[in-house]
């Protein structure tokens, strides 16, 4: 298997496997400014293989910790991984809490309440998964030939 491990600006190991893609994970534990560390780390890392849907990414991964941190116990830390057909966005959570993420009918007058509406509508396709602790919710975008064709 052909396999480079060097590590990036922070001094933390990245894994690229030419064929298989690219990942980098970060953690978000504990900071106060975690939706900024999240969209520097994704512009920084993401902007050549999003091209043109960066500043959607950008929001879904603020609208994704922001939900973590307000409706769990906190944010963990963020996975970027991306091939020549997608890049995933995962943002992991503390746990604390029992109920799942999902976008729901909010008041129009509210302030909050459709964080999850935006992710459905920017990303092509997101989902949640139980993780070693807490969750993991991950926003999926197409980037290869096929989301080329699709536009």
């Amino acid at each position: 298997m052909n396999r480079t491990l060097s590590p990036d600006r922070e001094g933390v190991p990245v894994e690229a496997r030419p064929s298989a893609g690219a990942c980098r994970v970060i953690s978000l534990a504990g900071s106060g400014r975690a939706e900024q560390r999240a969209r520097e780390v994704v512009r920084n890392t993401c902007a050549e293989s999003l091209g043109a849907r960066l500043p959607d990414a950008l929001l879904v991964v603020t609208e994704l910790v922001a939900n973590a941190a307000a409706h769990t116990a906190g944010v963990r830390g963020l996975m970027l991984y991306h091939d020549r057909n997608a890049t995933l966005l995962t943002v992991f959570d503390k746990g604390g809490t029992t109920s799942w993420p999902r976008a729901t009918d909010a008041d129009p007058l509210a302030e909050s309440g459709r964080g999850l509406h935006l992710v459905a509508a920017l990303a092509d396709s997101w989902h949640a998964r139980p993780a070693l602790e807490g969750k993991a919710v991950t926003a999926v975008f197409r980037t290869g030939p096929r989301a080329a064709e699709s536009d």
